[in-house]
């Protein structure tokens, strides 16, 4: 697949692989799959869809086995109602690492105006094409260039962050909320998830709502 559909393709197969692959069937996990056991937030708690994805994303890291999501911004982003990995859970217990490129891959949903919009956040070692792949996409726009995360993190593969929005149609990325949250994620300091207040108090949620 060329670069640029591997672009247009990356946000579907964010959703695909990250947000449908919570629920593991009772035959794969009888064939020894390896996973954190299922768990769901209640679905009349508020913001359910998002404490769900977040319970996701911890369960897998409380497992041992990270989906993703080492560093995100210090605030919690603008309209967000869903966080993806990008990077799929192995199933036989291989790390969650590289995806298209080779670069980690974290997904961000999120409502500006009426439109729902997707951020892929791109981690690599060193500056990618990824916003020069974009700019021939119609309904998608860079919005981080390869921006350095400071202090660098240990893990060299997480030093550089791009990120580009994904939506239905080009309208929605002209929208004055999607202005707001460009220049949100264009400036975004990426800090460790442990220190990102808004995550950590959405994991509490969750852990509060899981069903019995």
């Amino acid at each position: 697949m060329r670069r640029r559909g591997w672009l247009a393709a990356a946000a579907g197969v964010l959703v695909a692989t990250g947000l449908a692959a919570r629920h593991w069937p009772a035959d794969e996990a009888r064939a020894g799959v390896i996973a954190p056991p299922p768990r769901t937030v209640d679905s009349s708690v508020p913001d359910a869809k998002l404490l769900n994805s977040v319970l996701y994303v911890d369960d897998w890291r409380r497992f041992g086995n990270p989906a993703g999501f080492a560093y995100v911004p210090r605030s919690r982003p603008p309209g967000l109602i869903e966080i993806s990995p990008g990077n799929p859970p192995n199933l036989s217990g291989a790390a969650h690492r590289g995806s298209g490129n080779g670069a980690l891959l974290d997904g961000y949903r999120f409502r500006a105006g009426n439109a729902r919009i997707f951020v892929v956040v791109e981690f690599a070692a060193g500056p990618t094409s990824t916003c020069a792949d974009v700019s021939d996409l119609s309904h998608a726009i860079c919005v981080r260039n390869s921006k350095p995360i400071r202090p660098e993190p240990d893990d060299v593969a997480l030093r550089r962050t791009t990120a580009y929005f994904t939506a239905n149609n080009s309208a929605a990325l002209k929208s004055k909320e999607a202005g707001a949250a460009k220049q949100f994620w264009a400036e975004a300091e990426m800090v460790p998830a442990e220190d990102a207040t808004w995550l950590t108090d959405l994991i509490s949620r969750a852990e509060a709502a899981v069903l019995k």
